[in-house]
């Protein structure tokens, strides 16, 4: 990435490439909600430093991992912003 926050082709392609790798591995359609948020971390993984794929998809793995620790089965449902809220 330039100074100017712009990835060239070959930073591109490298990030599209472990988003893909990632998504077969995990059995996760790219173009979903849950795939596009793999991809957005990935970006922001490539912007922190992680310099290869394999940097990349461990990076989203243990962010996946830590996210994941903090679901306790069971819970009651955290509301999102798009809920309509019924009494």
């Amino acid at each position: 990435m330039n100074s100017s926050g712009i990835f060239n082709v070959s930073e591109l392609n490298m990030i599209r490439d472990a988003h893909l790798a990632w998504c077969v591995t995990n059995n996760v359609d790219p173009k979903s909600a849950f795939g596009e948020e793999a991809a957005a971390y990935l970006l922001q993984a490539f912007r922190a430093g992680c310099s290869s794929e394999d940097e990349m998809i461990v990076s989203l793995d243990r962010h996946i991992r830590e996210r994941a620790s903090a679901v306790q089965l069971g819970s009651a449902a955290i509301p999102s912003s798009g809920d309509t809220v019924t009494e």
